[in-house]
């Protein structure tokens, strides 16, 4: 079609002849997962053309990381604002070209070796970090026998089944209205009040920004289960998606935290106020003196006792007798 603008174009005798010509729009190209390697600018377009839907799915980390480190490349604000659903922007003189992405919906999933983390997050204080839930493990080398006699089913036509199940669920563009019940609501307020309060305390730095984002996940697991789970317009989550959801985030709360330590090159130590208060309390002390310090330090009494039974179970302490323990 531009081709054949063009030639018009350029065999117009008259002026009114070029005025009565259309130039033909470029087709919007819509791809849902959208390469790790690619630039901010095509971030930008391929979330445009995609109404802000997308998901970069990577299994290596280098493959993003290289991306980053571009000048062409640095798209990190587009994750963070991504996470809330914040509206993202961007001109350019060149063509006055304008792009506005309102609440887009952008997801990223990326594996690697606990090395390649630090590659990609050089720090926890730029908010980045606490927007991901993460899942570590270490696991033994063992050989899996790789002869099958036959496959009934392959990996692929699982995952057809599974793909369809879902596009038939998530492809309405209908308003759907998710709620949960006043009792779920207070679980998670409280118990997120306390994680807070407690690892703060403990890890101090950006740990509450990792604690109030896990806050929110947890909201959006749950309603993805209550949507994956029924197809009514009025969502009530159930109690079984709602704990599912809470152990969940428990478990990438632990991870999550680990890995800040990794990026804070804190590995094998201590929580950074948890060591601030152990170098505080003398060689021997009293369980009143270990009280007094931590709060000083901004620790609870509660965490207090929950720490000295710990420390005493991994051999950090030894307890002299009842009330007195020693380093």
């Amino acid at each position: 079609e531009i081709e054949v603008y063009n030639f018009k174009k350029k065999m117009a005798k008259k002026e009114e002849d070029i005025r009565d010509l259309k130039k033909p729009e470029e087709p919007k190209f819509k791809t849902f997962f959208i390469p790790g390697n690619t630039s901010s600018a095509m971030i930008y377009k391929h979330l445009q053309f995609n109404e802000g839907s997308g998901c970069i799915s990577e299994t290596e980390t280098d493959t993003l990381t290289n991306a980053l480190k571009q000048e062409w490349g640095g798209f990190s604000d587009v994750l963070r604002k991504s996470f809330h659903h914040e509206t993202i922007s961007l001109s350019r003189r060149t063509d006055l070209e304008y792009t506005k992405i309102e609440e887009p919906k952008f997801s990223l999933s990326i594996t690697g070796t606990p090395d390649q983390v630090k590659s990609i997050l050089s720090s926890t204080q730029n908010g980045l970090a606490s927007r991901f839930m993460f899942y570590s493990f270490n696991t033994p080398p063992k050989w899996r026998t790789t002869y099958t006699q036959n496959i009934t089913q392959s990996k692929q036509n699982q995952f057809l089944k599974f793909t369809q199940d879902l596009c038939d669920k998530f492809s309405s563009q209908s308003n759907r209205l998710f709620n949960l019940t006043v009792s779920q609501g207070k679980t998670l307020d409280d118990t997120f009040s306390e994680l807070l309060d407690d690892k703060y305390s403990s890890y101090k730095g950006d740990s509450g920004s990792l604690v109030v984002r896990l806050g929110l996940i947890t909201y959006k697991i749950a309603m993805l289960l209550s949507a994956v789970r029924t197809d009514e317009s009025e969502m009530k989550c159930e109690d079984r998606d709602f704990e599912t959801a809470m152990e969940l985030t428990k478990v990438y709360l632990a991870h999550g935290l680990n890995v800040f330590e990794k990026i804070n090159n804190r590995e094998n130590r201590l929580p950074l106020n948890e060591e601030r208060w152990m170098n505080k309390l003398p060689k021997e002390f009293t369980t009143g003196e270990a009280i007094s310090i931590a709060t000083k330090l901004g620790i609870a009494e509660r965490t207090v006792y929950k720490k000295l039974r710990d420390y005493l179970d991994n051999g950090l302490l030894k307890k002299v007798e009842t009330g007195v323990y020693s380093k």
